[in-house]
């Protein structure tokens, strides 16, 4: 590192910020929110996201859904969205591969949301009666909602919750999925086949 440092800023006059400086793998380093891999098999350059990326989308998720949510479930909702297209309108060039994180966002997405739904619901025996209501047997709903002291977002990822809040049921209300954002951009980039030439021989 001595070495570069004093190449670059001595041979090359270049200004080098040191706390953002380091050698080490593509892969262990954040470029704009990226990390590159060279895959051994196929010699292929792969884009992922950066850990720093990760948990900075992690962190505004939480900003964008507090649990005490005081506005309406679809303001919430138009918030969320906006955010889901600006965000991966950026990182969407990280590869395929990546799917499984983009998977876990939006999981962490509907659980914040499930929570939100559960404090406008308020007091436990019309969550119960919203449960039913969402297809949930009325024995299994109030178990959920009274078996032990859980909070809200305990609560909220119970099995009985999360089968009546699916995730078709945010989808139905306009809710964004961030791997299906991926997987249409994806697939709109895929090279269109070239059309055979036709030679009609007379």
């Amino acid at each position: 590192m001595a070495s570069l440092t004093e190449f670059i800023g001595g041979r090359l006059r270049l200004k080098m910020n040191r706390s953002k400086s380091a050698v080490a793998r593509p892969e262990d380093r954040h470029f704009l929110g990226f990390r590159l891999r060279l895959d051994p098999q196929t010699g292929v350059v792969e884009v992922l996201l950066s850990v720093r990326t990760k948990c900075n989308a992690m962190g505004r998720i939480r900003e964008l859904t507090p649990r005490t949510w005081g506005r309406t479930f679809q303001a919430c909702l138009l918030e969320i969205n906006a955010w889901v297209i600006g965000w991966h309108g950026f990182f969407r060039v990280c590869g395929p591969g990546e799917e499984y994180v983009l998977r876990a966002l939006d999981a962490h997405i509907r659980r914040r949301l499930r929570a939100i739904l559960l404090h406008h619901w308020k007091r436990r025996p019309t969550i119960v009666r919203n449960l039913i209501a969402l297809g949930i047997k009325p024995r299994q709903a109030w178990q959920a909602v009274y078996s032990g002291r859980r909070s809200l977002w305990a609560l909220s990822h119970v099995p009985q919750v999360d089968r009546a809040l699916r995730p078709r049921y945010f989808t139905d209300r306009g809710l964004l999925s961030l791997v299906d954002q991926h997987r249409a951009w994806h697939e709109e980039i895929v090279a269109p086949t070239h059309e055979q030439l036709v030679m009609e021989w007379g």
